[in-house]
């Protein structure tokens, strides 16, 4: 038995395809179905049915997914303790990103980190139902570290490490009638809202401060969200660094005050981050 086999079969499980499998672990699709096939002859067990539409796996596949991490994440054990023993940076960590992170540059963030360790590889994931699935993530393992948003300082199972602060507004034109006084619950029933998916860690703020907003829409884009506020199609609720770069737009807190908005990068407590996470993580956090 190969730890490549059973990356490849790890990367089937999450992904559902051997194409989309091959595409992750740059290999080709007939090597990825190799090594599985040669696992399963080796294990004497069909570990996924073959679908038309995916690859599903059998009973005997769902039972060795956590022992087959165990094995990667015992290999990365050894071959992290040789990295951080020679203080060098190096081999792949898998980030879970969110859409419209405003307050944190990431992208000169990981240009840096590449001129500073070129070993070290960054495997960007984006789940479409935000801070949901990266917790998700994190705690099934396909994580390794990720970005999280919203109001919670603690999330049972995850170390957190705060990243930034600042608050979320209600965004509106001048002339809406709700910027004529206190943002009241009772004035807020019935307002159209300009909502975003499920999952999300400003969606559950509006669920939980906002239940009686009347949705119009749902956006993957809080920057779209300020264009059809700006165009009186509902209020946008965004964090107040995005929203400033809105001359149009009155920003407004609830009458009850500010709503705080935390970004924080995290792990799995059950599972101590490799030499070059934990780089990640500081650079993150020094920002």
């Amino acid at each position: 038995m190969e730890l490549r086999q059973i990356e490849c079969f790890l990367a089937c499980r999450e992904l559902g395809s051997f194409t989309a499998a091959a595409r992750r672990l740059n290999l080709v699709q007939s090597a990825v179905s190799t090594s599985v096939a040669k696992l399963e002859r080796e294990l004497g067990t069909r570990l996924f049915d073959r679908t038309p539409r995916a690859l599903e796996l059998t009973e005997a596949g769902r039972a060795i997914v956590e022992p087959a991490r165990s094995m990667l994440h015992a290999r990365r054990a050894v071959v992290d303790a040789i990295d951080a023993a020679r203080g060098e940076v190096r081999g792949e960590v898998v980030i879970g990103n969110l859409m419209n992170i405003r307050s944190l540059d990431l992208a000169s963030m990981i240009a840096d980190l590449h001129r500073r360790y070129p070993a070290l590889t960054l495997q960007m994931r984006q789940s479409i139902s935000g801070v949901s699935g990266n917790i998700a993530g994190l705690l099934d393992g396909t994580l390794d570290i990720a970005l999280l948003a919203g109001q919670d300082s603690e999330i049972e199972g995850l170390r957190l490490y705060p990243i930034s602060e600042e608050t979320v507004v209600l965004c509106m034109p001048p002339d809406h009638p709700l910027t004529l006084g206190p943002l009241t619950p009772d004035r807020l029933t019935g307002a159209r809202f300009i909502d975003y998916p499920p999952g999300w860690g400003i969606r559950r703020i509006a669920d939980e401060r906002f239940p009686l907003r009347r949705p119009v829409i749902e956006v993957a884009d809080q920057e779209f969200a300020l264009e059809l506020a700006a165009k009186d199609f509902g209020i946008a609720f965004v964090p107040r660094s995005l929203a400033r770069r809105s001359r149009t737009l009155v920003q407004l807190d609830p009458e009850d005050g500010p709503i705080p908005w935390k970004l924080f990068i995290a792990h799995d407590i059950q599972r101590t981050p490799t030499h070059a996470a934990r780089t990640v993580i500081e650079t993150l956090c020094d920002a």
